[in-house]
């Protein structure tokens, strides 16, 4: 399993353009076979500050996310909505190792 963290800074004025295309992106996301999970999270202190965790069944998957035509629009979309650049890390899933605990 892989888990990627995605965290992302809008402009203040962007915040519900930005919460409704992230919706839109995590329905399409949620349906595919290598995702078990897709959570966005708003900062409640500092509420253009987002979070996005998502948790694949592999690396492929990960890779096969970015293919969909769900993604690319949203990353079109929110591209001009973001105030910095948004910062993406890895994590190795230590527990729970069981896809059915997701």
């Amino acid at each position: 399993m892989v888990v990627r963290g995605i965290t992302v800074q809008v402009f203040e004025g962007q915040v519900e353009a930005f919460k409704a295309a992230t919706i839109r992106n995590r329905a399409g996301s949620i349906g595919e076979p290598g995702i078990l999970r897709f959570d966005i999270l708003q900062n409640s202190d500092e509420p253009t500050l987002f979070f996005l965790y998502e948790v694949y069944v592999s690396e492929k998957a990960t890779l096969a996310h970015k293919e969909t035509d769900h993604y690319k629009t949203w990353k079109t979309a929110v591209e001009s909505m973001m105030s910095a650049p948004r910062k993406g890390m890895a994590y190795t899933v230590i527990d729970p190792v069981d896809e059915d605990e997701w």
